[in-house]
């Protein structure tokens, strides 16, 4: 059983290593979350990502959010989102005070570039674990709907400025009509 403090300790840990906004902690969060606590399932996880990215507001909050309230209800919900978000009032705070009038400075600008890159890592890291196992059905078979879906969304994206929400919700309707009327 997971208790209040482990949950704030832990979101409070991902949101001291959490660079690069919600995107970088994705990959955090699931290593931490699904691979060294085993607190939710990568089914869960795939189910908050979702959740968290078509609902207003930080990504990483919002997953949070869910997860605290998975664990441990409306007060775990509260806790997780203290937790991660107590780290970056204290880090723009930190930074504000005390970065702002060098962040022109050539070793400022080179941690920076740094960072960047490990959160680029990061992020592709969830990609692909996320990838492999939403591509991959149940079946151990690749799933072709999730793949022409992704296709689909992925040109529809990088050929507009579509919404996100509005490309989540178009994929989930296409899906369940594909479903509904050619049982796929």
């Amino acid at each position: 059983m997971v208790s209040y403090l482990d949950l704030f300790l832990e979101f409070l840990k991902i949101g001291f290593i959490m660079f690069g906004g919600g995107y970088g902690g994705i990959g955090i969060y699931y290593r931490v979350l699904v691979e060294e606590r085993k607190w939710i399932s990568e089914e869960e996880f795939k189910v908050i990502v979702g959740i968290a990215e078509s609902t207003p507001g930080p990504i990483a909050i919002n997953a949070a959010t869910w997860v605290g309230y998975v664990l441990k209800g409306i007060m775990g919900s509260i806790v997780a989102t203290l937790g991660v978000v107590l780290p970056s009032y204290i880090v723009i705070l930190g930074i504000v005070v005390s970065l702002r009038p060098y962040m022109d400075h050539y070793v400022v600008k080179a941690l920076f570039r740094g960072i960047n890159a490990a959160v680029l890592a990061i992020i592709l890291y969830a990609l692909v674990k996320l990838a492999g196992s939403t591509i991959i059905a149940q079946t151990g078979m690749v799933d072709y709907v999730v793949v022409a879906i992704f296709i689909a969304v992925f040109t529809w994206m990088m050929a507009t400025r579509v919404n996100t929400l509005v490309v989540i919700a178009a994929s989930a309707v296409i899906s369940l009509v594909l479903k509904i009327l050619l049982n796929i």
